[in-house]
């Protein structure tokens, strides 16, 4: 069975939306004993389930900045504009870029999948939801992009 860290507790644990579960387990399938699938490995279709709450984030290092490769309709909903392509220093929101960022960064750091159950304001907004990231690699070793998912309550 996959794992993956709850980023609240820093514990090994599941998410709770069944559709994240659903993810996790194909990302697990899909490693094939590997560390990590890469991009190749994830068929767009397979999601159809949640294809519009998935974001593949680009990882580009030194300096490390993120890029939005894509982006489900459903952030487009929230956010009220097309994010897919821009880099995360350029969104205009502060906190969703903070809290984005500093996600990332910890599962880059601790190398697994991680999930969280938020309570976020975007302009004026409160969101809840849990938010599950899946690192994929293209050479196996080091996280080139993250497949990032969303279970709103």
């Amino acid at each position: 069975m996959p794992e993956a860290i709850n980023d609240a507790s820093g514990l090994i644990d599941l998410p709770a939306n069944a559709d994240l579960l659903r993810l996790l387990n194909y990302w697990d399938a899909k490693r094939a004993g590997r560390h990590y699938p890469n991009r190749a490995d994830i068929d767009p279709l397979d999601l159809r389930f949640m294809l519009d709450r998935i974001t593949l984030t680009e990882v580009h290092e030194n300096p490390r900045r993120y890029r939005l490769r894509l982006v489900g309709t459903w952030w487009h909903r929230i956010l009220g504009f097309e994010s897919t392509g821009m880099w995360m220093e350029d969104l205009t929101q502060p906190n969703l870029h903070r809290i984005t960022v500093e996600f990332y960064q910890a599962m880059i750091e601790s190398k697994q999948p991680r999930f969280r159950k938020r309570d976020t304001i975007l302009d004026d907004r409160l969101l809840q939801y849990e938010i599950l990231l899946l690192p994929l690699s293209e050479d196996g070793e080091n996280i080139s992009m993250i497949v990032v998912g969303i279970g709103p309550e």
